[in-house]
């Protein structure tokens, strides 16, 4: 009967190291599974960190060039209030309120002092350009 206890217990230690390396197997699974996850999620922060930063980047930009559209408007609005149009008559034409008008004459005006000396310039080689033109022209009459 002896060996028939060793024979039991030879049994019975197998079945624990059949039941243990399973055990393990499986822990390691759930490790390797784990791992996996929390490469994932840290793909995921960074592919949204990333988006987060173009998003901003894309909208800087539009703001800037909305900013420069909206320039555009004020302009077009001071070059009809230069042609001595009234601001309901402007508002009626772009189909705007009267105070969105205003504003926009405003905005003009605060960008004015630079297009004014622009503008200026442009007046005083015009008149140099008319000057030249008569002094050729009194040349050629006198010739």
């Amino acid at each position: 009967m002896a060996q028939r206890k060793s024979a039991t217990k030879t049994e019975a230690r197998e079945r624990a190291r059949r039941a243990a390396a399973e055990s393990m197997a499986r822990e390691q699974r759930l490790l390797e599974l784990g791992e996996e996850f929390f490469v994932a999620q840290g793909e995921a922060e960074q592919i949204m960190e990333a988006a987060e930063q173009r998003i901003a980047e894309i909208r800087a930009k539009a703001e800037q060039e909305a900013a420069r559209a909206k320039e555009a408007q004020s302009r077009v609005v001071a070059g009809m209030k230069g042609e001595r149009v009234t601001v309901p008559e402007i508002a009626q034409r772009l189909e705007l309120p009267a105070a969105e008008v205003r504003a926009m004459l405003k905005a003009s005006s605060a960008h004015a002092p630079t297009e004014a000396a622009d503008m200026s310039h442009d007046k005083e080689d015009v008149a140099l350009t008319q000057d030249d033109a008569e002094a050729s022209q009194r040349e050629t009459v006198s010739v």
